[in-house]
């Protein structure tokens, strides 16, 4: 089984938009709206890590 890739924060971001754009369509069933719900928090989450840690390397490096 191969390795998941690392999704980068343009691609997190990406996918974050889509499943915000898939929660807005009316035609959705509650069990996809559900799915697209909770891979929105997980995508969310990505960008605030990837955010996270770029925000802690520029307070480092600002320091020095």
């Amino acid at each position: 089984m191969a390795a998941k890739k690392e999704l980068s924060f343009e691609e997190a971001l990406e996918k974050l938009e889509l499943s915000a754009e898939a929660l807005k369509n009316d035609n959705v069933s509650l069990e996809e709206a559900l799915k697209s719900f909770e891979q929105g928090i997980e995508y969310y989450n990505k960008c605030n890590a990837i955010l996270n840690n770029a925000k802690q390397k520029i307070e480092f490096y600002s320091k020095q």
